[in-house]
């Protein structure tokens, strides 16, 4: 008897397991709309029509833009405006996927931005995430994120005249990791790990963005001065100083065989 009134009381007291919305498959109309809707709303993009969002935007929605800023509703509506002069562009929603519950759905997709600057071409992808909520009249967009999809930058044509001074060992000091500089065949490589350096990509003379990673990188080097590199890590500068300069101008040992091109 003591032994069933304490499985009753421990029953009794053991907190209510909530219920998991469970995620159904979408219908294949569902995702037609979403995806209709998706490119009607990047259409928009470019022309400023606000009128495409206001029909699908929450009045709590929240934006999230690619450089972190995040807007109402209303303060994104103001924003909303038409390309200016000399600016023209397009937009396609590919690789949709929708997860679909009982009463929201989360959208994905890829934004392939296609712009013309003044006669100069642009392409950049997005990767988007939108939350909708759903009610009896449809559904409501209630946020959006977006996310610029990274790729390295064009070598730009530059004069590499400073490049061999480039060359060596620097150290986040006192007693931190190390990153190695190394040249060959007139294309400079660099990484923390000797055996498997990066190329880097020529934006100027002396500041590069390394294969592959987020950020450019600044060299520093002044007579009479420590060599520097000025690295930008989600646009904070860690400095990296030089501890060990290579005698050679042309140094190709750490990199035959690991260069990652």
């Amino acid at each position: 008897m003591a032994i069933f009134v304490f499985m009753v009381l421990a029953l009794l007291g053991a907190p209510a397991q909530q219920a998991e919305p469970q995620e159904a498959k979408p219908a294949p109309e569902t995702r037609q709309w979403f995806e209709a809707v998706e490119q009607r709303l990047m259409n928009a993009v470019g022309s400023g029509d606000k009128s495409v969002w206001e029909r699908v935007m929450d009045p709590s929605c929240v934006i999230t833009s690619e450089e972190g800023q995040v807007m109402t509703r209303q303060e994104f509506l103001d924003e909303l405006r038409p390309l200016p002069p000399g600016l023209t562009g397009s937009i396609a929603v590919k690789d949709l996927t929708v997860q679909e519950f009982p009463t929201f759905a989360v959208v994905r997709y890829l934004a392939d931005e296609r712009e013309t600057v003044f006669t100069q071409m642009l392409a950049t992808q997005y990767r988007v995430t939108d939350t909708f909520r759903r009610d009896r009249e449809g559904w409501w967009m209630v946020a959006s994120q977006l996310a610029v999809v990274t790729r390295d930058p064009p070598p730009q044509i530059v004069s590499n005249g400073r490049w061999p001074s480039f060359v060596g060992t620097y150290q986040l000091l006192p007693d931190g990791w190390t990153f190695t500089v190394e040249l060959s065949q007139g294309r400079l490589y660099g990484g923390r790990d000797p055996k498997s350096l990066r190329p880097f990509i020529p934006l100027t003379s002396d500041t590069f963005v390394l294969s592959g990673r987020l950020g450019e990188w600044l060299f520093v080097v002044e007579p009479g001065e420590e060599a520097k590199i000025v690295s930008f890590r989600k646009f904070e500068p860690l400095v990296w100083t030089r501890v060990a300069a290579s005698g050679h101008p042309e140094s190709t040992s750490a990199v035959k065989g690991s260069r990652r091109d």
